[in-house]
């Protein structure tokens, strides 16, 4: 008989930031839960939605609530259950927020889509914090929880993914109709409720630094009562990079930088700048009465005002012959030159990228008001 006792967990360190992604079926739940781990000082909510009617029997949500964004109406209650919680509502899509806002020890995603599921895989481990993904299949009462660590070795979101997978990603054309609606998952609050408590339980492991389940899928079959357990590889094809940007050096740039100066950051010769995975709009379309707009622009940076058709109202698209993922310093003419990064979409705390070849410079974007002696994050990296 062993008589060993095992060894308690650490226990979690005060003054942790987590970042939620999806306020819905999920997160509505989840954020019950986390407002009473004691060792969270700061919860960042991100969610463009708002709460309807039909959400009232799968979210945890008052009829006042209708029509009130979720990230807010989250915020508000968490910030009533615990006071002392700082508490961030960001009402815009994740692939839409600067990067640099959504710095923090750990990021919970709650959403329904494979688009924002790549977004939060990859902002993640660019940003070196593990990654706690949560999914439901509400025709199954399945309940599924994945972590995800930004180490040497380890697989991401889409180290599983294959061909079929990235084919079902979200692709606009201008065929299609202007604001299609997003199928609803149709999934039930005891269902989201299980799978926050999944989830905070894992995030509050990692809290403590215990990442033992990393690179694992822990599925419930609610139905039958029955509970897998999946293990992951690194996937050597893998699509996704894996960088994990060092941000830690302090410079100076600010969204009032031309795009020519940003480019002369590599250094001489011929560089290009990228912007961390978004892509720049060269015209905009509308797929009813044709009118068309040029315009050089991240595309996720418009207003909706800027996406209207004058015309008719239906909304304008970005089709895929007329998106820029990089500027090239060679084939820029004068008047995109002397553009400043804020006309292009670009704001604090965005990430950049200057390469010219052999070096690549990855900068985060300060306050407006920086000057080149004030301090923003750098880093020099060698490209292989």
């Amino acid at each position: 008989m062993n008589n060993t006792t095992p060894a308690k967990p650490a226990s979690p360190s005060p003054g942790k930031h987590v970042i939620v992604a999806g306020c819905g079926n999920i997160g509505s739940f989840l954020v019950l839960l986390l407002v009473r781990m004691a060792e969270i000082a700061k919860l960042t909510l991100v969610d463009f939605d708002v709460y309807e009617e039909n959400n009232f029997s799968s979210q945890h949500i008052a009829p006042a609530d209708f029509g009130k964004s979720k990230a807010g109406v989250l915020a508000r209650l968490a910030r009533r259950l615990n006071p002392r919680l700082e508490v961030i509502p960001i009402v815009a899509r994740l692939e839409s927020v600067p990067p640099g806002n959504l710095r923090g020890d750990v990021m919970l995603a709650c959403l329904d889509s494979k688009e924002a599921r790549r977004s939060a895989n990859e902002l993640a481990w660019h940003l070196g914090m593990p990654l706690v993904d949560a999914g439901i299949e509400a025709s199954a009462s399945l309940v599924r929880v994945n972590v995800y660590q930004p180490t040497a070795g380890q697989p991401c979101l889409e180290c599983a993914w294959d061909q079929r997978d990235y084919a079902q990603l979200t692709v606009t054309h201008p065929c299609d109709a202007a604001n299609p609606a997003a199928p609803a998952t149709g999934a039930p609050a005891c269902l989201g409720a299980l799978a926050a408590s999944l989830q905070a339980i894992e995030c509050r492991k990692i809290l403590g630094g215990d990442v033992s389940a990393a690179g694992r899928q822990v599925l419930i079959d609610a139905a039958s009562h029955q509970h897998f357990v999946t293990t992951f590889r690194r996937n050597s094809h893998c699509r996704f990079n894996h960088a994990i940007w060092d941000l830690s050096r302090p410079q100076a740039v600010a969204a009032s930088m031309t795009v020519s100066e940003a480019l002369k950051l590599a250094g001489p010769g011929q560089a290009t700048l990228t912007f961390a995975g978004m892509q720049l709009a060269r015209q905009l379309a509308c797929p009813g009465c044709g009118f068309t707009r040029r315009v050089l622009r991240l595309e996720s940076r418009f207003r909706p005002r800027e996406k209207t058709c004058p015309r008719c109202g239906r909304a304008l698209l970005v089709t895929g012959f007329h998106s820029l993922p990089k500027l090239n310093a060679g084939e820029l003419d004068r008047g995109i030159s002397a553009r400043s990064l804020a006309s292009l979409g670009l704001r604090e705390g965005d990430i950049m990228s200057v390469s010219d070849g052999t070096s690549e410079k990855i900068i985060e974007l300060g306050p407006a008001h920086v000057t080149r002696s004030a301090r923003h994050h750098s880093v020099n990296r060698r490209i292989s």
